[in-house]
């Protein structure tokens, strides 16, 4: 299936500036619901790190690359939720 899909443009690029583009461009509701999401995940996270009592500028230096990596999963994960309500 993934051999139908690797020819659309929507695939191409860097997957954190197709988010970008189409978080810019998604109406308004889908965009809000989508970012709110992310706020809260990203809440809960900083707190449950916070209270592991974990360094957090030490975790980030350490875990760069896996970092990175998730950032482009999400920024996948992000623009397939918000495609798929826009139809």
């Amino acid at each position: 299936m993934w051999e139908e899909w690797k020819e659309l443009e929507i695939l191409e690029g860097d997957p954190i500036d197709k988010w970008s583009e189409i978080i810019l461009h998604a109406s308004p509701t889908l965009a809000k619901q989508e970012l709110e999401r992310i706020l809260e995940l990203l809440a809960i996270y900083e707190v449950a790190f916070e209270e592991s009592g974990m360094d957090l500028r030490r975790f980030i230096h350490s875990h760069k690359e896996a970092i990175e990596s998730q950032k482009r999963s999400i920024a996948i994960e992000s623009s397939a939720k918000i495609l798929s309500e826009n139809e």
